[in-house]
C-alpha cells in the first residue's frame, strides 16, 4: 500500500492553494491597472475620515448599469459596513462614493466594485477591491494654518522698494479718498495694458481684522471697494467672467456677479481645509483648489534631532465638478517627501511646512502645474492619473530635472507660476535664497522631452528689491507683463524691454498678495449710452448730452456723487439722489471748453455707503476744433516732486510770474519744520529745486511754495 506523506499533501493541496490565491491577488492588481484613477491611492494611509472614494475608468458610463443592483461595498475594519451615494459625476466619466457618514480614526477601509458597471460604448468595467488607512488623528488649528513665510520677515523690507529714472506723471486718489480710505500713489504714462487693478488689501499684520477688496483705475481712483473687518485674498475676474475672493472667516472662495452680489462659494471636500493661495473657477462650473491638512509625522525616524510628535503641513489639490463633488485629489504625502524641503527648512520643528505649495495651474495639455516654494520646485502632474511627470526645481532644489540655459541663478521660493498661451512659463521668483537676496519676474521656455529650460526674459529693478514674501508675475494682452512685489507694497508693470509703464505704491502698513489687471464693468446699475463724445463746441460755448441711469437692482440704489477730472465737462444734477428698484434717472453732462483743443475724460458716478462704492464710468471726449497754440506759462505753479515716491534724490519744479522772494519749506507728516529749501529773491521764470534725502527717514513729507501773496503745498514719500 502506498501511503501520502504530510509533504505530499502539501504538494498536492497547499500549493495549488497558493497558485489560486496568487492568481486572484493578481488578478486584482491587473485589473487596478485597467483604471485611470482611483483616490484614494490604493494602499496609501493618512486619509481623512471624511473622505470620499473615487474610481475613473477613462470612458463615459452608462449611467444606467450604476443602479442596477448594489455595484460597491465599502467596508470599514472598526467601523463596518458603510452605505452611502454612489452616483455619476458630472463629467459622466467618474464614479463617486460618498459614505453617509466618516470612517473611524485608525482603521483600514476595503473598497470593492462588482462587475456589471459598462461604458456607453458596451466595455465592462472589471471587478476590483482595494483598501487604504484612516489617519490616527486630524489637527484642527486654523490660527497656525501655515507657517506664514512672513514670520521671519521683517515687515520694513518692503520699504526698500525704489523707483527707476523713467519719466512719468505722479497722480494720487486724494480726490476720492473717504475717512480711513488707504492713500494710494499711482506713476502712469501711456502705454498700459487696458483693464483696472484688483487688490485685495490686508493690513500688514498677518491676523489683522482690517482690508479692502479693490478695483482701482490708473490713477488709483477705486471704481470699487468694500471694507472688510476680516482678511480677503486674491480678488480677481475669474475664467467665468465673474468675481472671486478668499475670506479668511469662512475659509471660503466666494463668487460676486457683476452687480458684487455673493452668488456661490466653494471649499475643499473630504475633510480638507481650503487654502487661499490659488483658486480656478472654470465656465463648465468645475473648480480647482488647494487645501491643507496638518498630520502627525515620527520626524525623529526620518531626521536626526527630529521631534517625535512633529506635526507637518500637507497639501492637496482637488477638482470639483459643478455639483462640487471632489472628482480629483491629489496629496503631497503621496507623491512628495518631507526631506525633499530646501536648506532652510528646519525639519526639527515641531511644526513643519515642507512645501508650502502656493499656486496651481492647467497647464495647456490638461495637466497640473504645481508650486512648491519651500522645495524650489515647480511639479507637473498628470491630470488623469496623478503620476508624476515631471519635476523642475530652482537653486536649493533637491529633486531637478531640468538644465537651465542662459540662467546660471534659476530661481528661489517661487510665486504665482503660470503657463502663457504662447507656451512658455512665468513666475515670480522671491529670490531668498540668492546671495544676496533679490527677486524677479522671470518667463522661460521649458523643452520638456530634453527636460531644457531656457529663460527668455526677465524683469529685475535697478538696483535690485527683495520682496522674500507674496508676489505675482502676469502677462497682460499688450504683452506688458503686471508684477505685484508682495510684501514691499508695490505693483509694477513693464514693457518687454524693461521700461516701468505704470507703477503703484500702496500704503506702507498694508500688503497685497497677488495683484491683477482685468477688463470689468459693473451690472449694478448702467448708464445709457456708456461713452459719450461732444461736437465740436467753441470756447466759451457749451453742450449738453442726456444720460440715463437704469437700476439693475432690486433696491433702491443711491447715487451719493460726481468724479471726474477736467473741468470742460460739468454733471448738472442735484446730489444726491434715490434710483427706484429697476428704475432709472436722467442727468445732463454739459462740455463747456475753456480753452483750444481736445478733450478726454472720465465721468465716475458713485454710489458709497461708509464701507463701500460702486461707481460706474462713462468716457468723455469733445474738442474745439482748434488745436491749442504752444506758449509759455506765466502763472505761478508748483509742480508734484519726481520721482515719487524717491530715494535718495528728488526734483521740485516750481515757476512764478513776476519777480517775487520766494520761500520753499519742507515739513514732516505732523507738521514740524525740517528745512527751508528756497529763501531768496527770484526773477519770474521756471527753476527746479534738487532734495537729497540724506539727512531724512522714510515717511510723507509736504513741500510748500510762497512767492507774492500765493502760495502752494504738495505731498511726497521717502521711502529707504
Amino acid at each position: 500500500m502506498n501511503y501520502i506523506t504530510i509533504n505530499q499533501i502539501r504538494k498536492f493541496i497547499i500549493l495549488p492553494l497558493v497558485i489560486f490565491l496568487s492568481n486572484i491577488a493578481y488578478s486584482q492588481y491587473s485589473a487596478l491597472e485597467t483604471f485611470q484613477y482611483i483616490s484614494p491611492i490604493p494602499g496609501s494611509r493618512l486619509i481623512l475620515p471624511e473622505n470620499n472614494i473615487i474610481i475613473r475608468h477613462g470612458e463615459i458610463i452608462d449611467e444606467s448599469t450604476i443602479h442596477r443592483s448594489d455595484k460597491i461595498e465599502v467596508n470599514g475594519s472598526l467601523s463596518g459596513k458603510h452605505s452611502g451615494e454612489f452616483f455619476l459625476s458630472t463629467d459622466l466619466k467618474t464614479l463617486i462614493f460618498k459614505p453617509n457618514i466618516p470612517f473611524s480614526l485608525e482603521e483600514e477601509v476595503t473598497v470593492k466594485l462588482s462587475s456589471g458597471i459598462m461604458t456607453i460604448d458596451g466595455k465592462l468595467l472589471l471587478p476590483i477591491e482595494f483598501s487604504f488607512t484612516i489617519c490616527q488623528k486630524v489637527i484642527f488649528d486654523y490660527q497656525s494654518e501655515l507657517i506664514e513665510e512672513s514670520s521671519s520677515i521683517e515687515l520694513n523690507e518692503k520699504n526698500n522698494a525704489i523707483h527707476n529714472g523713467s519719466k512719468f506723471e505722479t497722480l494720487t486718489n486724494s480726490e476720492s479718498e473717504v475717512e480711513g480710505f488707504p492713500t494710494i500713489i499711482t506713476i502712469v504714462s501711456d502705454n498700459t495694458a487696458p483693464g483696472y487693478i484688483f487688490l485685495a488689501l490686508q493690513h500688514e499684520a498677518f491676523f489683522s481684522e482690517y482690508g479692502y477688496l479693490m478695483i482701482v483705475d490708473n490713477s488709483g481712483i477705486p471704481i470699487y471697494y468694500t471694507k472688510s473687518m476680516l482678511q480677503k485674498r486674491d480678488f480677481k475676474v475669474q475664467h467665468n467672467g465673474l468675481l472671486t475672493y478668499w475670506d479668511f472667516n469662512s475659509h471660503k472662495f466666494f463668487e460676486m456677479d457683476s452687480s458684487y452680489a455673493i452668488i456661490d462659494s466653494f471649499a475643499c471636500g473630504n475633510g480638507y481645509n481650503t487654502d487661499f493661495h490659488d483658486f480656478h473657477l472654470f465656465p463648465s462650473g468645475h473648480s480647482l483648489l488647494l487645501g491643507y491638512i496638518w498630520q502627525n509625522e515620527r520626524m525623529d525616524t526620518v531626521v536626526a534631532g527630529g521631534d517625535s510628535t512633529a506635526r507637518v503641513l500637507n497639501f492637496v489639490i482637488q477638482e470639483l465638478d459643478a455639483n462640487k463633488n471632489v472628482i480629483f485629489q491629489w496629496r503631497t504625502w503621496d507623491y512628495l517627501r518631507v526631506t525633499d524641503a530646501t536648506e532652510d527648512i528646519d525639519l526639527t520643528q515641531h511644526s513643519i511646512d515642507p512645501y508650502h505649495c502656493n499656486a496651481v495651474e492647467i497647464d495647456t495639455d490638461g495637466n497640473l502645474l504645481l508650486s512648491s516654494r519651500n522645495m524650489d520646485e515647480v511639479t507637473k502632474i498628470d491630470k488623469q492619473t496623478g503620476e508624476i511627470i515631471w519635476r523642475w526645481g530652482g537653486i536649493k532644489s533637491r529633486n531637478n530635472e531640468f538644465q537651465f540655459i542662459d540662467d546660471p541663478i534659476t530661481f528661489s521660493h517661487q510665486h504665482d507660476i503660470r503657463r502663457l498661451p504662447e507656451g512658455t512659463l512665468m513666475m515670480f521668483d522671491n529670490g531668498n535664497l540668492h546671495s544676496p537676496n533679490f527677486s524677479r519676474s522671470l518667463e522661460y521656455l521649458l523643452d520638456e522631452e530634453n527636460k531644457l529650460a531656457n529663460l527668455v526674459w526677465k524683469y529685475e529693478r535697478n538696483p535690485p528689491i527683495s520682496a522674500r514674501w507674496m508676489g505675482s508675475s502676469r502677462r497682460l494682452s499688450n504683452h506688458n507683463t503686471l508684477i505685484g512685489w508682495g510684501g514691499l507694497s508695490l505693483v509694477s508693470e513693464v514693457e518687454a524691454d524693461g521700461s516701468i509703464v505704470f507703477e503703484l505704491q500702496l500704503p506702507d502698513n498694508f500688503i497685497n498678495y497677488r495683484v491683477y489687471r482685468s477688463p470689468w464693468r459693473t451690472n449694478y446699475f448702467v448708464t445709457n449710452p456708456d461713452s459719450i463724445s461732444f461736437e465740436t463746441v467753441p470756447v466759451g460755448d457749451s453742450s449738453s448730452i442726456y444720460v440715463s441711469i437704469e437700476s439693475n437692482s432690486s433696491e433702491s440704489i443711491f447715487i451719493t456723487g460726481f468724479y471726474n477730472e477736467q473741468s470742460s465737462f460739468i454733471v448738472d444734477h442735484p446730489l444726491p439722489f434715490n434710483i427706484l428698484p429697476y428704475g432709472s434717472e436722467q442727468i445732463e453732462i454739459k462740455f463747456k471748453p475753456n480753452e483750444d483743443g481736445h478733450f478726454a475724460d472720465v465721468l465716475h458716478i458713485r454710489s458709497d455707503t461708509d464701507s463701500r462704492r460702486i461707481a460706474q464710468i462713462i468716457n468723455l471726449e469733445g474738442s474745439t476744433g482748434i488745436e491749442p497754440v504752444n506758449e509759455i506759462i506765466n502763472t505761478f505753479f508748483l509742480e508734484q516732486n519726481y520721482p515719487n515716491p524717491f530715494n535718495p534724490t528728488t526734483a521740485i519744479k516750481y515757476q512764478i510770474p513776476e519777480n517775487a522772494f520766494v520761500i520753499m519749506k519742507l515739513y514732516d507728516a505732523i507738521g514740524n519744520e525740517v528745512s527751508i529749501l528756497v529763501n531768496e529773491q527770484k526773477l519770474a521764470g521756471s527753476y527746479t529745486v534738487e532734495l537729497n534725502s540724506e539727512s531724512l527717514s522714510s515717511g510723507i513729507y509736504f513741500y510748500r511754495l510762497s512767492a507774492s501773496n500765493l502760495s502752494d503745498v504738495k505731498k511726497m514719500i521717502l521711502i529707504k
